[in-house]
């Protein structure tokens, strides 16, 4: 029965009648089950989600947003995404995958809700969020309201805006935060904390300020004022504190809970795959201690990357640089319990000195910088007590500072933090413009970096009519087409 609401899920965001038209006679029979909500622990759901909607966002974002954001480039024949070319059904999966997620976690809310489960409701909150806000920052207005009433013989649902979206998410947020409650029972196949309440709370408030702070440039949105409620109160809105705080895909290394990057052959992982120069000539310029825990070396023992939108051919002759080979992702990358990240420490300092620099909190921006360069390096377990922490901050090329505490510099350390952390290296690129990343001569798209993804083939076919009145609204349905919160 489980599939059958989770079908019911996909027909209501993507509108495929024509699946079920000799069903739909018997379509409420089939999906009203009088055990489910009384007989399913509302926790018990939560474990396939994260790791399922864990696993989609990593495997894409190896896919897509490493070649977008020049952290690797594909030197193959069969992925020209460094050349900004996509097949029509590139993003079917991630719209379908997220959706289910997205569904799994609003059932989970109801379960949840009427045996009065404050934990796993606002858990169940906070992960529907993570799902929905991946899937808006990457296609734009979607299906949202309308989005889980498959039940309802709701098929065709509309597409609500951006901007109410995230009214509705940055809302969601902060009722989980009123909602967790550390001393009611929280019973849940956690993955990520274990049933933690506090550490629950921190992840929803600081997931709440990577929001505010991607919306920050949309004045209604009046995201500086709530950015400075969040800091001012920490007993009421606690953020992440320390690398044991973030939340982490913690994998046993025992299936099926494992890393499944160590079940890729080498080649779909790495093999056809270097590292992208403009991120290594980063870390190689600020001499980065992270950069063994990212890539391999060449054949002379140098750190080298190679550019990205080049021909096929000449691709291939800079992976060969004259027989010296270039650097491929780091092998430990495929360990079966090596942890990914959802949302870190050095992520929530960096979002906090961004917030400082701009003056919206009361805050050395500097403080907060020097904290998410250290709780980067702390995450990818490199050596920072002693004087290499103290040498690596001091160097000019990393100094935040004066005249060196720019945007620029922020977001360019925050990009090197932000590698295999999903997305967000792309949501920030669209958002500031930073890192600034060099376009090769063969990319398509008019030689611009796609801002967005192109909606599902399916949703376009089978929801027509709310599929043409979103595309117009954005502009058309295209790469190009920048979605609400881009400035």
């Amino acid at each position: 029965m489980k599939n059958l609401i989770k079908y019911a899920s996909i027909i209501s965001i993507t509108g495929v009648l024509s699946l079920f038209v000799a069903c739909t006679k018997d379509f409420e029979t089939l999906n009203t089950d009088p055990v489910r909500v009384t007989t399913v622990a509302p926790g018990s759901l939560l474990a396939s989600a994260q790791f399922d909607g864990m696993w989609l966002i990593t495997k894409r974002a190896h896919r897509l947003n490493n070649e977008l954001m020049q952290y690797t480039v594909e030197t193959g024949v069969l992925n020209d995404f460094a050349r900004y070319e996509f097949k029509e059904n590139e993003f079917d999966a991630i719209w379908s995958t997220l959706y289910v997620k997205a569904n799994d976690m609003n059932e989970m809310y109801k379960i949840a809700e009427k045996l009065n489960d404050v934990n796993n409701m606002a858990a169940a909150l906070v992960m529907k969020t993570w799902f929905m806000s991946n899937l808006t920052d990457m296609f734009g207005d979607i299906p949202y309201t309308e989005a889980f009433q498959g039940q309802a013989n709701l098929l065709y649902p509309k597409y609500d805006t951006q901007k109410s979206i995230y009214t509705s998410l940055l809302a969601d947020l902060k009722r989980a935060n009123e909602l967790f409650n550390e001393t009611k029972p929280f019973v849940s196949s956690d993955l990520i904390y274990a049933n933690d309440v506090l550490k629950w709370k921190k992840f929803t408030n600081s997931m709440r300020l990577r929001l505010l702070v991607r919306v920050s440039g949309k004045a209604e949105m009046n995201a500086p004022a709530q950015i400075a409620e969040l800091f001012n109160d920490p007993a009421k809105f606690p953020l992440i504190e320390s690398n044991e705080e973030e939340a982490m895909m913690n994998y046993t290394g025992t299936k099926p809970f494992i890393n499944l990057f160590a079940e890729m052959a080498a080649a779909e992982f790495s093999g056809s795959r270097r590292m992208g120069k403009p991120l290594m000539d980063l870390m190689n310029t600020t001499v980065d201690g992270r950069r063994y825990r990212y890539a391999t070396k060449n054949t002379p023992g140098a750190y080298v990357g190679i550019p990205s939108g080049y021909s096929e051919q000449e691709t291939l002759a800079f992976a060969d640089n004259g027989g010296l080979k270039t650097s491929t992702l780091a092998t430990t990358l495929k360990a079966d319990n090596y942890p990914f990240p959802v949302l870190t420490w050095a992520e929530v300092n960096f979002l906090l000195a961004e917030a400082a620099l701009k003056g919206w909190i009361n805050a050395n921006a500097q403080t907060y910088f020097n904290k998410g360069v250290e709780a980067s390096w702390k995450q990818w377990k490199c050596t920072w007590d002693g004087t290499a922490g103290t040498t690596y901050l001091a160097r000019a090329t990393v100094r935040f500072t004066g005249t060196t505490a720019t945007m620029e510099r922020l977001m360019s350390q925050k990009y090197i933090a932000m590698f295999f952390s999903g997305f967000e290296a792309w949501y920030d690129y669209r958002r500031t413009g930073y890192p600034v990343l060099p376009i090769g001569p063969a990319a398509k798209n008019n030689g611009t970096l796609p801002v967005r993804f192109e909606y599902p083939l399916i949703t376009k076919a089978t929801n027509k009519t709310n599929y043409d009145e979103a595309a117009a609204r954005m502009g058309g349905d295209r790469l190009t087409s920048k979605v609400w919160w881009q400035n």
